[in-house]
């Protein structure tokens, strides 16, 4: 498994605080099964500031990278931000001051909350302008979205990458966020599953329980797509597989 949302890097968010805690995320996230990690800290700076934040970002995930192998792990880190959208992200873009995933197009964004769909469809359709390819963290959660889930069939209809959390599918993030997950997997509309794990104790980064769900839920076909093959691709910088496309 290839988990594309993580907070894994040590002291720089509201994830991991420590190289302590990092190393005991790696080797959670291991022993579940998974390979390999994008460290996607919140990302919220502005154009004074980016630039710094994205070679400090690169240099943390290559140091914590050499203390997991040399700690006898195989866990592979890859470079990543949660980006918060505001009216600057998409200046940011056409710079090159943001971490997309792994050095590839995709480029992880979130939202606040209770952001209205409307302002979140405006500001996909700016990035996407931008030639991004748009990797949108946990939809489920927008208190907007999960009143109007046809915006979900509009983005995916678009091409917008839809992840869904972990704790979403498993009922931990509240109801109102399993219900909307749930709506989207059935209707075939995730792309990635990922964890958004935060701590080695809350909000964790071990996947083989979500991994079990999705199996006996929706099949280990779509289960493989969203855990292995879709990250994978991400990585690679090539195009994601869908129910409406290829197996």
């Amino acid at each position: 498994m290839i988990d594309l949302h993580c907070h894994i890097l040590p002291g720089v968010d509201d994830g991991s605080r420590s190289s302590r805690v990092s190393l005991a995320m790696a080797a959670m996230a291991e022993d579940s099964g998974v390979t390999d990690i994008a460290a996607t800290p919140h990302f919220q700076y502005d154009l004074q500031d980016a630039a710094g934040a994205k070679q400090r970002m690169a240099e943390l995930t290559e140091t914590l990278q050499a203390r997991l192998k040399a700690d006898g792990l195989s866990l592979r880190l890859h470079v990543g931000a949660e980006i918060l959208c505001t009216p600057q992200t998409p200046e940011l873009l056409r710079r090159g001051l943001l971490p997309t995933v792994g050095g590839s197009r995709y480029l992880l964004v979130e939202f606040m909350f209770d952001t209205p769909a409307e302002e979140i469809d405006d500001m996909l359709l700016r990035l996407e302008a931008e030639g991004v390819r748009v990797l949108l963290a946990h939809p489920e959660r927008y208190h907007d979205v999960q009143e109007q889930l046809e915006y979900l069939v509009r983005w995916f209809r678009r091409g917008v990458i839809l992840q869904c959390n972990k704790g979403s599918i498993l009922g931990s993030l509240g109801h109102r966020s399993q219900r909307t997950a749930h709506w989207m997997l059935d209707h075939g509309l995730a792309h990635v599953v990922a964890s958004d794990a935060h701590t080695e104790r809350v909000r964790t980064p071990h996947m083989a329980e979500v991994k079990a769900f999705l199996e006996e839920s929706w099949g280990e076909e779509y289960a493989d797509v969203l855990l292995t093959r879709n990250p994978a691709r991400i990585l690679q910088d090539r195009a994601v597989v869908s129910p409406d496309g290829e197996w």
